[in-house]
């Protein structure tokens, strides 16, 4: 599944990271993003409903790749598995969800900051999430980090303060294989169910 990932990503270049307290809403998510030319759906578990969203999502809508966010215990990871979920990220490096996705053959997306993590994670991972992205120095910053690594096999996921303004400067990063933004699913919008401006950022961001 991580090499299958991976060229998912290098077609869509963006993930939407989605906060979902409803089912209906993220069904509508799902389809706003298939019309839109995107396939690829990270849904946090910071909402009681988040579980039943994925659940939900990946039975709907199995051409979707819907993964789960915000993992920060054994429990949550299991409880997405459970679900459905292709892949699991994380703000952080939890080793016990590495070494447990590593046993497993699943697709773990930690959250790493210095080179110590990125080590730590590329030892039983092949796509990692820098984050938070804007606030350790943005494009410059990855690029510094992860010079050290040029010889593994890898890919970033930048994640944290990337909007429509900057995401293409990521992008620009060899290693970057997609950035991880709310911007198009956002959290406001789908509460207030504003998916007709929702719709027209997805049908930007895909246009790239």
């Amino acid at each position: 599944m991580p090499s299958d990932l991976a060229d998912i990503l290098k077609k869509n270049r963006i993930i939407p990271i989605a906060v979902f307290d409803r089912t209906d809403d993220a069904l509508k998510i799902c389809e706003l993003l298939l019309e839109n030319g995107m396939n690829v759906l990270e849904i946090t578990l910071r909402t009681k409903a988040a579980l039943e969203c994925i659940d939900a999502a990946v039975k709907r809508f199995p051409e979707m790749t819907v993964g789960a966010g915000s993992l920060l215990s054994m429990d949550s990871m299991r409880g997405a598995e459970d679900r459905g979920a292709r892949f699991f990220v994380s703000p952080c490096l939890d080793p016990e969800i590495l070494d447990y996705s590593f046993s497993r053959g699943l697709l773990y997306i930690p959250g790493t900051a210095t080179p110590t993590e990125i080590h730590t994670a590329l030892k039983k991972t092949g796509i990692i999430k820098i984050f938070p992205s804007s606030s350790l120095g943005g494009p410059e910053y990855i690029k510094a980090v992860a010079a050290p690594f040029r010889m593994m096999e890898f890919w970033v996921v930048p994640t944290g303060g990337i909007n429509e303004k900057n995401y293409r400067e990521y992008l620009k990063i060899d290693r970057v294989v997609a950035c991880g933004m709310s911007y198009p699913v956002e959290e406001k919008l789908v509460k207030d169910g504003d998916f007709k401006t929702l719709s027209e950022r997805m049908k930007i961001l895909s246009a790239g």
